[in-house]
């Protein structure tokens, strides 16, 4: 598979740097992943997080590419599984290997995405929970009716129920501006993470006052940001 990625390297990034650099990867490649590289700068020399790697993963065919692969959806007059699978593929295979071998990284990975982006994280986190230390889940859309969570939460259940290697934080959030299906979205969610997830995971959630649908990611990344990496760093 051949996509296309954008990189923000810290601004005093050091190839040969001891501890070597977090990475974060963002769906939706544009302005989201160009603010968190900006935000995540201004943190670092306020001295509330390290400097970090953020690699923006751009769209090819953005609603395909996040049907989790138990979906089905008529694309160009046929019916066909979602990619979902094969994204996720993707990025745990090739991306991740690829980012690891040409920058200096240290291995502490978050997995960040917005609205049907962060539908795509939690599918994520729910066939693959150890593959990041950590996801950042803003605004999630599952789709009228509950159309994409059922599966994607029937998942996840079994997933937390069967005690497999998890990351070590979870950030999840809407907007308190959002419409009433996603933020039923996000306390189902919610409900779900604190009914299985193991004690020693860290789990955050909340409803930023008047956040809508477009502003609350910029609010909440950089939350997501420095409550993670303050957790790491008291752990380290």
């Amino acid at each position: 598979d051949t996509r296309e990625i954008i990189v923000h390297l810290p601004k005093n990034y050091d190839p040969n740097h001891e501890e070597g650099y977090p990475v974060i990867y963002m769906l939706d490649a544009g302005s989201k992943d160009k603010l968190t590289a900006e935000i995540a700068s201004y943190y670092n020399w306020g001295d509330l997080m390290p400097e970090l790697i953020v690699i923006g993963l751009k769209n090819v065919s953005r609603g395909f590419d996040f049907l989790p692969h138990y979906y089905s959806e008529e694309f160009e007059g046929k019916q066909v599984e979602g990619n979902g699978g094969k994204l996720l593929a993707y990025i745990e295979n090739e991306l991740i290997p690829f980012v690891n071998t040409r920058f200096n990284t240290n291995g502490n990975d978050v997995f960040a995405g917005h609205s049907w982006g962060g539908q795509f994280v939690t599918y994520a986190l729910s066939q693959s929970p150890g593959l990041f230390d950590a996801y950042f889940i803003t605004s999630p859309s599952f789709g009228d009716d509950e159309k994409w969570s059922k599966k994607t939460f029937e998942a996840l259940e079994q997933t937390l129920k069967q005690g497999q290697d998890f990351p070590d934080f979870i950030y999840l959030s809407v907007g308190g501006d959002e419409s009433p299906r996603l933020q039923s979205d996000y306390h189902r969610l919610t409900a779900l993470i604190k009914q299985y997830l193991p004690e020693e995971v860290e789990f955050y959630h909340e409803i930023p006052h008047r956040a809508n649908h477009t502003s609350n990611g910029a609010i909440s990344i950089p939350k997501a940001m420095q409550l993670h990496f303050a957790t790491s760093q008291a752990a380290g």
